[in-house]
């Protein structure tokens, strides 16, 4: 049990260790009797308890938004979080991650207050898992500094064993198990390549077998268990996506069915899911790198490879779905619309008709999820972020002072920055809404600059204090827009169907933001006074960052479409790059130091 000292709730999850709430750091031992008490996620009137804390609950409307799978890319979109604001300014970023497990009553997808819930795992560590289909055993994978393992857990007993060691630069991902729950299936790769193989081994351990190589979703097996449906990302072309049938060993691979830029299918990592029947494979299309497409499910003929809607809901982002064993409906995890990206929650998707109502109501993010043959369990990996703004003099952690408790608003997670007053721009949830905020040096005065905006995020200031150069989705799409300090004056800069990632010249003149407007991410640039863009690069390169002289940018590289992203420093108008080398960091959270002369960078632990 452990404690808030300032709102003093108390919380079971033993892994947590800050306040949902207002983000103190959590003490040991329970509150007293007469305080409110909250369990994570269990609690029936957490949900209640947690809606109170916004000041308003007004949500965007579904916009089309960039999604990052058609290249295979780390980070189009939003994963480029400013961290570095200078090396005076970081955000503290806790993510409590956990297996957890649902049952329902019935055998029913009841709504949540009917809903058991129990933890497979309680040390934060863990990304992916699967249930057996009789629901007795869990396999799921650790992740140790970079070093990753499988495991596989009786669930009545608490009985671990490690399948496979611990490794490091290898991650495994989408993990099944077979209908007979005999074997478990996972794509492997090792982090030099972007290219992932599919493997298969006995639940309780033994040898690895290779099945299929280059493929870029998890499996869904048929109810015989004799074959098996994926997704192949930018093939046979780029661009390009296709929905394939293997037998259960990888071999008799065949294409189902085909689809191009604008609604390719998606391949993240369990978009396919064969029917109860037999007879159809569902699968998720839209969404892709220019075409700003909602993304929908829809139902793929096994005869002849026939695409029908189900439904017409769109989506913001869908990562994973998964037919009830009656096929009455499918279970949806995802984002309905912009504001849900950090909390994305499972909902139920009737069938035919597509009628939708949510299963999961908190404000977790959930990442992966399997069923039991019967329908009754669910399981799905939970995650929990919050997060502290905090200053550091002269990079001087030792005296770090944290200046604002962000709890799960995700405070600074998609923008942080210094402006030349002495104040600090925030990004922030605190509405209800993706906002820029803005505050004094010591944490104080904070007001939001962009009120019923839509979705705004991954800002920088000029260095000459004039302007708020983003990205904002109140257009429809991302695009770069600029406003005055005080948020007045807002102006679209770009007008294409996916620019996002903004550097400011030093001279305050030119913006350099990604942009896919070429069919391949690059870096472009506009004036800062709007205009025409240009590209500034030919090459696959994202999240730029430009040096203090104006001279040079550092950014993600890679030198084709299959090849694994690097980072390379280019001379500003762009050219062939006059440096390629690797860093061990994940999604472009870079910055140069003030006298130009060397990178930093975030390193996750």
């Amino acid at each position: 049990m452990k404690r808030c000292p300032e709102c003093r709730r108390s919380y079971t999850d033993e892994t947590l260790n800050f306040c949902l709430d207002d983000g103190a750091a959590l003490l040991e031992g329970p509150s007293t009797a007469e305080q409110p008490t909250a369990i994570l996620s269990g609690d029936p009137d957490y949900e209640d308890r947690a809606t109170r804390r916004l000041p308003e609950t007004t949500r965007d409307p579904l916009v089309p938004r960039l999604s990052n799978e058609a290249y295979s890319a780390p980070s189009l979109s939003r994963k480029k979080t400013a961290i570095f604001a200078t090396a005076a300014a970081v955000v503290a970023l806790v993510a409590g991650l956990g297996f957890v497990v649902y049952r329902y009553k019935g055998g029913k997808l009841d709504p949540p207050r009917s809903i058991k819930l129990e933890k497979v795992t309680t040390d934060g560590k863990t990304f992916n898992g699967a249930i057996s289909p009789d629901g007795k055993y869990a396999v799921y994978n650790i992740d140790e500094g970079g070093r990753q393992s499988l495991w596989t857990k009786q669930l009545a007993t608490g009985s671990t064993v490690q399948i496979v060691p611990a490794a490091e630069a290898v991650e495994y991902g989408d993990i099944r198990f077979s209908p007979d729950g005999n074997f478990v299936t996972f794509r492997k790769r090792d982090i030099g390549t972007v290219i992932f193989t599919l493997y298969q081994m006995p639940a309780l351990g033994g040898p690895q077998k290779k099945l299929i190589e280059d493929i870029d979703s998890g499996v869904s097996y048929s109810p015989d268990g004799k074959q098996f449906s994926f997704i192949r990302g930018n093939y046979p072309e780029m661009g390009e996506s296709v929905l394939a049938i293997a037998n259960a060993d990888g071999s008799g691979e065949r294409v189902l069915a085909k689809r191009r830029r604008p609604e390719t299918f998606v391949w993240w990592p369990g978009s396919a899911a064969w029917a109860p029947d037999g007879r159809t494979v569902a699968a998720v299309i839209g969404g892709n790198a220019t075409g700003g497409v909602p993304m929908q499910v829809v139902e793929v003929n096994l005869e002849d490879g026939a695409i029908k809607p189900i439904g017409d809901k769109g989506w913001y982002e869908i990562k994973q779905i998964a037919w009830l064993s009656d096929k009455s409906g499918i279970l949806v995890m995802g984002a309905e619309k912009a504001s849900d990206y950090h909390t994305q929650q499972i909902s139920l998707m009737s069938y035919p008709d597509g009628d939708m109502r949510r299963i999961t109501t908190d404000f977790n993010n959930y990442l992966g999820m399997s069923l039991t043959a019967d329908g009754t369990t669910l399981a799905t990996v939970q995650s929990t972020r919050i997060s502290n703004i905090w200053i550091t003099p002269n990079a001087d952690a030792g005296r770090a002072v944290q200046i604002r408790a962000g709890g799960t608003n995700q405070e600074g997670t998609d923008g942080l920055a210094w402006a030349p007053d002495g104040r600090i721009l925030f990004y922030s949830k605190a509405r209800g809404t993706d906002d820029v905020w803005i505050m004094n040096g010591d944490g104080s005065d904070a007001k939001p600059l962009t009120v019923d905006a839509g979705t705004n995020y991954d800002f920088k200031v000029t260095p000459d204090g004039r302007y708020v150069v983003f990205t904002s989705e109140r257009a429809g799409a991302p695009n770069i827009w600029r406003m005055g300090m005080d948020g007045g004056n807002p102006k679209q800069l770009t007008f294409g169907n996916s620019e996002y990632g903004v550097s400011v010249t030093p001279d305050s003149k030119w913006l350099l933001f990604d942009s896919t407007a070429s069919g391949t991410p690059a870096i472009w640039k506009v004036s800062i006074d709007g205009g025409e863009s240009s590209p500034v690069t030919n090459h696959f390169t994202q999240n730029s960052e430009i040096s203090p002289d104006g001279k040079f940018i550092v950014c993600e590289f890679r030198e084709n479409a299959t090849a694994p992203w690097r980072f390379a420093i280019f001379n500003i108008d762009g050219g062939e790059p006059l440096k390629v080398f690797d860093l061990p960091l994940k999604d472009g959270d870079m910055r140069w130091t003030p006298d130009g002369r060397a990178i930093s960078y975030g390193l996750t632990t």
